[in-house]
């Protein structure tokens, strides 16, 4: 009696063991996991480096914005309202400037100061009804020039040293400080539980004298 065809198996007809599964089942898991974790670190990377432009953009607009008012710093050695001074410490300045290039004559009190996690600026406009240089006590109507701040300071350099501070109102005979340092730290969020900051210093050249 002939047998069936259909119980009729070669040795290659056999399907797979458990062993073969079982491999299969463990490179597939491998492969998925490695995909998961490449998403996941593109993912991170890309995040880092958004917080990091944007970091580099608010440093970029601080120190330029106050580059472009101290670099421009008056002072003279007349007595009373009319008097311009320079006046600085770690966390403040506070000087005398040019409102703008485009108008002569226009002048401002120009005041920067660092307090909680802020970088404040003051500008109060000096004109032919107000002609007053003296400064005000504290900064009144002060706006924010940037945020999440971690650190900032201020160094003058008098040609020699770098100082803590500076007061032309003290001074003999009065200048400029021929250099100011600024330095600021930065944070913007965290990726993966590390806080994401940057550290930016710049040294400004005093143009006016």
């Amino acid at each position: 009696m002939k047998k069936s065809i259909l119980f009729q198996f070669s040795e290659e007809d056999k399907g797979h063991t458990l062993i073969e599964i079982l491999i299969s089942i463990f490179i597939f898991t491998f492969l998925c996991l490695a995909a998961i974790l490449i998403l996941k670190n593109s993912l991170v990377s890309s995040r880092k480096k958004n917080i990091e432009k944007e970091i580099l953009k608010e440093l970029i607009y601080i120190s330029e914005f106050i580059e472009n008012k101290i670099s421009n710093a008056m002072i003279n050695d007349l007595s009373g309202k009319y008097r311009m001074n320079f006046k600085g410490q770690n966390s403040y300045v506070k000087f005398i400037c040019p409102f703008s290039e485009d108008k002569e004559g226009d002048i401002v009190k120009f005041g920067i100061y660092f307090k909680d996690d802020k970088i404040m600026a003051e500008m109060v406009r000096v004109d032919s009804k107000n002609p007053d240089f003296t400064f005000f006590d504290g900064f009144p109507g002060a706006q924010v020039l940037g945020e999440n701040i971690r650190f900032f300071s201020l160094k003058y350099f008098d040609g020699k040293d770098w100082l803590d501070n500076w007061d032309t109102e003290k001074m003999k005979n009065p200048k400029l400080p021929e250099f100011v340092e600024i330095k600021i730290i930065i944070s913007k969020g965290k990726v993966e539980g590390k806080e994401i900051e940057k550290e930016f210093k710049k040294i400004i050249r005093i143009g006016w004298k």
